[in-house]
């Protein structure tokens, strides 16, 4: 059974250079702006006051959220949890839109067609040229990843979510079945794509879930592993 301790906090990182650019960043391995940094300290803060502590921090293989993950814990000032940094969290893989300003995409391919493909469930933008993806998940060094071939080069919400469960799976829920207290720090797309999964939202509903940069989400579980409850870390009071 579930301890009543059990308890999962969710991170989107902190604002990147590339959303700071209002560019798609997908799979691209750009780093944290200044803001993204501030905003990863002032959560670690945050957490420290309302006297959060964890058992296990599970990242993606983009250096936006292990640095965003790396910034918290040092502000949070504890020994340093048990750590799973997977290419399953990584964000969305955007295809041929990775890298292109928002705005030249809605010019490009038509605002409505980007829109579908940014908030839909079902629908992938093309895919990334062959070598340029290559180039993509070479850079992210992750050893645990299936060689290139067998990756994506583009994806749907679906996509991301089916490439989400696993980890979750095989990970995060025997940590909370065991009691344990979970930092997880993601992107916006795959934060979307498990709270469809967890919550049971609807194909079409999930276009309006919007999940914020560096605002945490914690989250408690029954036996089931069905959430009890979800506050805004900003609504906890700090401990005294």
């Amino acid at each position: 059974m579930t301890s009543q301790s059990a308890t999962l906090v969710v991170l989107r990182h902190g604002q990147s250079v590339w959303n700071r650019a209002n560019r798609f960043t997908g799979w691209s391995d750009v780093g944290l702006s200044d803001q993204g940094e501030a905003d990863a300290r002032r959560v670690g803060e945050r957490l420290r006051e309302a006297g959060f502590r964890f058992d296990l921090a599970v990242t993606s293989a983009l250096s936006r959220a292990t640095d965003t993950l790396a910034h918290v814990l040092r502000t949070l000032d504890q020994s340093q949890p048990e750590t799973v940094r997977s290419w399953r969290l990584n964000d969305r893989h955007y295809g041929a839109l990775t890298g292109m300003e928002k705005d030249v995409a809605a010019l490009a391919y038509g605002a409505d067609r980007v829109r579908q493909w940014r908030r839909g469930f079902d629908l992938a933008p093309p895919a990334l040229d062959a070598d340029l993806h290559a180039a993509l998940v070479h850079a992210l060094h992750d050893d645990a990843m299936p060689s290139v071939d067998a990756l994506p080069r583009t994806e749907s919400l679906r996509d991301t979510l089916r490439r989400v469960l696993p980890l979750w799976d095989d990970c995060v829920a025997p940590a909370l079945t065991r009691g344990q207290s979970v930092l997880m720090v993601g992107h916006g797309n795959s934060l979307r794509a498990l709270f469809k999964q967890l919550d049971g939202i609807g194909d079409d509903a999930i276009a309006s879930v919007e999940v914020a940069h560096a605002e945490p989400l914690v989250m408690t579980f029954d036996a089931t592993l069905r959430v009890t409850s979800r506050v805004p870390l900003a609504a906890l009071p700090a401990r005294r």
